[in-house]
């Protein structure tokens, strides 16, 4: 492994931070990428994402859009705000009214449907971290 990958590896808390309602979901989603090694947190509110990720900085942030108290949509512009360009992918079952450009605006890089394709997912995840 280069240097500067391990840099940011000892500045990161985890590769992927999973931010999702259902448990169930996220831990499979988890359970998923961690196959060939990805270390992955899960959060179940968007508060509890904000406070993960001020220990440490993940690689790459998946959301769900309905998340409880706000949308992983206000949840994403609050990762740009703070993190600044760290990739983001949101999935979700719908978005009605909302488009790429305000998908962009957020930071999200990818939007996967659900049921989310683990493949898919697994596959979007490594591309933003390469």
């Amino acid at each position: 492994m280069p240097a500067n990958a391990d840099n940011q590896r000892q500045a990161t808390s985890c590769d992927v931070l999973i931010v999702e309602d259902d448990i169930a979901l996220g831990d499979v989603i988890a359970s998923y990428l961690t196959r060939d090694g990805l270390v992955v947190q899960t959060a179940h509110s968007a508060t509890a994402a904000l406070r993960l990720m001020e220990r440490g900085r993940p690689r790459v942030v998946v959301l769900d859009y309905h998340l409880p108290g706000q949308t992983g949509l206000t949840l994403a512009h609050a990762v740009l705000e703070r993190y600044g360009n760290l990739p983001i992918i949101m999935m979700s079952g719908s978005l009605d009214g909302i488009d790429d450009d305000v998908l962009k605006a957020a930071g999200i890089r990818i939007f996967v449907n659900k049921p989310v394709p683990l493949a898919a997912l697994h596959r979007a995840v490594l591309q933003l971290m390469a």
